[in-house]
């Protein structure tokens, strides 16, 4: 007796299970339709959304290569600019150093003549009177 009473739970247990399983189980059947649905649909669309990504990426390829180039003629004009500017800097130096001392040497051989061209003109001014006037003092 005991024993049929122990099955019987064990069977109304097993039914029970079955019962309350069934709503579950429908919902999981709808869920993988509509899974299914969806990995069609997916499956139908991915050619032209690859695609689409392969143009996007070759875009971006051809644009980065693009820039790429013009930061390289960019870089090449400016390390031009920069050696013409030192070029330009390190001239204006021996410039600076080589007329520098020439200048004030003829800066005082200028001076000097100009002196001695007053002294030349004050002399002769006074030799240029006339013979026979008294002379200026």
């Amino acid at each position: 007796m005991f024993l049929e009473i122990a099955a019987t739970t064990i069977a109304v247990a097993i039914l029970l299970f079955a019962l309350f399983a069934i709503p579950s189980l429908l919902q999981i059947r709808r869920t993988a339709e509509a899974m299914a649905a969806m990995l069609k649909a997916l499956n139908e669309s991915l050619p032209g959304i690859l695609k689409n990504l392969e143009h996007i990426t070759a875009n971006i390829n051809q644009t980065t290569l693009t820039v790429n180039r013009q930061v390289e003629g960019l870089s090449d004009s400016f390390l031009k600019l920069q050696k013409t500017l030192i070029f330009l800097a390190d001239l204006g130096r021996i410039v600076q150093t080589g007329i520098r001392i020439p200048f004030l040497n003829t800066l005082t051989s200028l001076a000097a003549v100009v002196k001695g061209v007053r002294v030349f003109l004050s002399v002769l001014s006074e030799e240029s009177e006339l013979p026979g006037s008294p002379p200026k003092k």
